[in-house]
């Protein structure tokens, strides 16, 4: 048994999936009694996303991430791919594609964790309790980042204004990368830890916006067109 693999699953995908339920849990039952998503388009969007998500980070371990320009361009490369998906037909102008939007975000987003957490451990002989650290903080990151941006461009599709939230959800995952690309390219532990804190400020209050209001409003958008359909 690998236990390497078996802590780099629970770092990534356990976050990802307390996140899921915490986020989620006020939108179906036994909360409400008409749930706002259909579970099994849920789950099927975060299997895909831990598809995409394990797909995503191999080609990126091509790259040197610490270079800027790959750092912009797989940030744009990823929010490009949730832009695709979320605007097919069977999602653009839904409602509930915000929900969707958000799980397939947490399925990137916890492979991606899963597979940096592993390739670390594989890289190194040992881990200090400070780098445990790091490794935890990273795989939060995200797990956070995505799920955010992925609710984010759902919304878009959902409301058909496509290209404003993906600029918003591109922006975020641009900002986030240049943060992150201080420790790596610095030698400067005070300045690194610099980097990593406030990239990890900047997903943290972004996604309580999602929390908090984006998918509160899609919510009033449902009941509103509810009942204009009754009326």
């Amino acid at each position: 048994m690998d236990w390497g693999m078996m802590l780099a699953a629970a770092l990534g995908i356990g976050p990802a999936l307390a996140l899921m339920f915490w986020t989620l849990k006020d939108y179906t039952y036994p909360v409400v009694e008409r749930p706002y998503f259909d579970d099994r388009k849920l789950f099927l969007m975060l299997a895909v996303g831990m598809v995409i998500g394990v797909a995503v980070f191999v080609v990126q371990s091509y790259f040197n991430m610490g270079y800027l320009l790959f750092a912009l361009l797989f940030a744009v490369l990823e929010e490009l791919i949730k832009m695709v998906l979320l605007n097919m037909p069977r999602f653009a102008r839904k409602l509930d594609t915000s929900f969707y939007g958000f799980a397939l975000g947490l399925g990137i987003g916890s492979t991606m964790a899963f597979g940096s957490v592993f390739y670390t451990m594989q890289q190194s002989d040992g881990l200090s309790p400070l780098a445990w650290l790091a490794m935890f903080i990273l795989a939060l990151q995200m797990v956070l980042l995505h799920a955010s941006t992925g609710a984010m461009i759902g919304t878009g599709s959902a409301r058909g204004e496509v290209w404003g939230y993906f600029a918003q959800a591109g922006l975020v995952h641009i900002g986030f990368n240049l943060l992150m690309a201080v420790p790596l390219n610095v030698d400067n532990d005070i300045a690194a830890w610099a980097g990593v804190l406030l990239a990890t400020l900047l997903v943290a209050y972004y996604y309580l916006q999602v929390h908090r209001y984006l998918l509160p409003s899609v919510v009033r958008d449902a009941l509103t067109a509810m009942k204009r359909a009754k009326a």
